[in-house]
């Protein structure tokens, strides 16, 4: 029987972590059946918002899709695929460097899963999961070294933790009983820490079923179980019904926990965080039922912090008059919560109807319909935990 693949998202000496011993929280309980109440938010309410018009000539021609945020550097790829990696500077959006390192030698990638920018040590994190490698370059494209996955293992939600490592997910599809966040080293991938999170009995979000043309089915929906926020770290698993928090000190906290239980439903309906600010978690919970489009029933959730409750939600750009903010994207870093990248023929067109404000519409003023996009980072509030 013909079976088809469908895969949403390719993201993707040992010491086990401790729970704090510090004060207890009450845990945020999120019912994942309950229809809550929508609630309208303004983006620059929650969110500082930048934007970076991306320099376009012959040489810098992309679709902007932003695969990690520096301090004074933007890495955006076309997919990941052509293996083309496009530099751009923070501040101006002009194009610093393009670089290209794909091929099937030892010093080169085969796809562009993730990057991970350390410009303080000069390196860039190519995680290639096809080859289940991580390659490390410096940033004028020169390779330096590579570390492998561990054996059965892919490496997913891969970000920059401290100066030494690297946070990374685990994923074991053979022994998924092993599977869990962890810390590893920057200079030659080995595992120095491993992050378990408590669960009662292991659940698998993929889903296999059949389709009357296609036949049968095994569909991965696109999901998040490492979020960074400002000084800690949100993590989940799909066999948990907890989502947890890393400190600062290096402890492990449990923060949220959904009611019903996963190993109570069926079909499974999952909760997974998406973007933690300071005033908001957003969330989403996915059902494992697969819709007639290949989707899967999803719902966006807030949990407001201050009044402590929960609603669904629409996110309005004041710069943008009649937009609508998508939360397409997860967390680039603890300084970024999310991005959009804006296209410029939206932009001309928006700018020329009187829709635009402040920033966003000086640099609409001065665009090409043909340009590269603008990328609007959403850059996290205060000085709080998140």
């Amino acid at each position: 029987m013909k079976k088809t693949f469908i895969s949403a998202i390719l993201m993707m000496a040992t010491l086990v972590a401790c729970e704090s011993p510090s004060t207890k929280l009450e845990l945020v309980t999120i019912n994942v059946e309950t229809d809550y109440p929508e609630k309208e938010l303004i983006l620059q309410d929650f969110v500082d918002v930048e934007y970076i018009p991306l320099e376009t000539n012959d040489e810098f021609i992309n679709k902007g899709w932003v695969k990690a945020v520096g301090k004074n550097l933007l890495a955006i790829v076309n997919g990941g695929t052509d293996g083309d990696i496009f530099l751009h500077d923070r501040t101006t959006g002009k194009g610093v460097r393009k670089i290209n390192r794909k091929g099937q030698g030892g010093e080169e990638y085969t796809q562009i899963t993730q990057i991970v920018l350390d410009e303080e040590q000069n390196e860039m994190f190519i995680v290639d999961y096809p080859g289940q490698k991580i390659k490390v370059y410096n940033l004028e494209g020169k390779y330096l070294r590579d570390f492998s996955f561990d054996e059965n293992c892919y490496y997913t939600f891969v970000y920059s933790y401290d100066k030494q490592h690297l946070i990374v997910y685990k994923e074991y599809y053979d022994q998924p009983e092993k599977s869990c966040h962890a810390l590893i080293s920057k200079q030659d991938g080995k595992t120095v820490r491993a992050i378990i999170l408590p669960y009662k009995e292991l659940e698998n979000i993929r889903y296999t079923g059949m389709h009357e043309k296609y036949g049968e089915i095994v569909a991965v929906p696109a999901h998040y179980l490492t979020i960074p926020a400002k000084k800690e770290w949100y993590l989940a698993s799909v066999s948990s019904d907890t989502i947890s928090r890393l400190l600062p000190d290096g402890n492990k906290q449990p923060y949220m926990v959904r009611t019903p239980s996963i190993h109570n439903m069926n079909p499974e309906v999952f909760l997974f965080p998406k973007m933690m600010t300071e005033q908001y978690d957003f969330l989403v919970t996915i059902k494992k039922k697969m819709k007639d489009n290949f989707s899967f029933p999803s719902v966006d959730l807030i949990y407001d912090k201050k009044d402590k409750s929960i609603y669904t939600y629409v996110i309005r750009n004041a710069d943008f008059e009649g937009s609508n903010v998508a939360l397409w994207e997860s967390s680039l870093n603890p300084e970024i919560a999310s991005y959009r990248t804006l296209h410029a023929h939206e932009l001309v067109e928006a700018y020329e109807e009187g829709k635009l404000k402040g920033k966003l519409k000086e640099i609409a003023s001065t665009l090409d319909e043909e340009d590269n996009g603008v990328v609007m980072l959403l850059k996290r509030k205060g000085n709080g935990q998140n």
